[in-house]
């Protein structure tokens, strides 16, 4: 019994899911928790926080989920996917209209994608990427989203529109700020999309995970000084006092 109490606890590995548009901030992120936690390791996935949402209920392992929006959260926490009481927010963003290097169809704001020239918009598919339904719920409020119907080209991730932005397959899309920013010269910003209030990362350990107190631990980083400090180098602004 004394041997057994001496020995170090076992090392923890954490399957954590998480919005697309967090790939590059959470890589960093990973490197950081590790550090401060030898010998745990983070595996990280990342896809739409609705399709995210969607394995997660297949019975996919998850021990942490982050979402880019408080809809799929409720989401999740509705099908008893996340611990509720774990739920906190961890980063701010902005929704962007973007555009591909040199702008050739001339796109400055929302209005200006009722033009001629303007013939493909991405948007992530409402249904279940969250910058789809901030997208959707800008235009609706300038009664633009049917206008632009025939317009709207639908995509599974808010980074499939940055890849379609970067390649000049469409004339405009929306993103979030970072995603953007990621993407150097190939993307520039037209417009800051207005929203009622800002795009809200929701973190939560999930209701299966194998281990709650390091996934818990996880999300503590996410809010400590230094997860802060690394989120904020990708664009990320910090959320309000909880």
């Amino acid at each position: 019994l004394v041997l057994a109490a001496s020995l170090p606890a076992l090392a923890g590995s954490l399957d954590v899911f998480a919005a697309a548009s967090l790939t590059n901030a959470l890589a960093d992120v990973k490197t950081g928790f590790e550090a401060a936690h030898p010998g745990d390791t983070l595996a990280l996935e990342f896809a739409a926080s609705g399709a995210l949402l969607e394995r997660m209920g297949t019975g996919a392992a998850c021990d942490v989920f982050v979402s880019a929006d408080p809809d799929t959260m409720t989401l999740a926490l509705d099908r008893r996917r996340i611990d509720g009481a774990t739920r906190r927010v961890v980063a701010l963003n902005e929704l962007v209209l973007a555009v591909p290097a040199g702008n050739p169809a001339k796109v400055d704001n929302l209005d200006s994608l009722s033009r001629g020239g303007v013939r493909r918009v991405g948007v992530g598919n409402p249904e279940s990427v969250p910058a789809g339904r901030y997208a959707k719920r800008a235009l609706q409020q300038k009664a633009l989203w049917f206008a632009l119907t025939s317009k709207l080209v639908y995509y599974p991730s808010v980074r499939h529109v940055l890849a379609a932005l970067a390649k000049g397959e469409i004339d405009a899309g929306f993103v979030y700020a970072t995603d953007a920013a990621s993407a150097g010269k190939a993307v520039a910003v037209a417009a800051t999309v207005p929203l009622p209030s800002p795009v809200t990362y929701v973190a939560a350990v999930a209701a299966k995970a194998a281990d709650p107190k390091l996934a818990a631990a996880f999300i503590g980083y996410l809010v400590s000084p230094e997860g802060l400090a690394t989120l904020g180098r990708y664009g990320f602004a910090p959320p309000p006092q909880q």
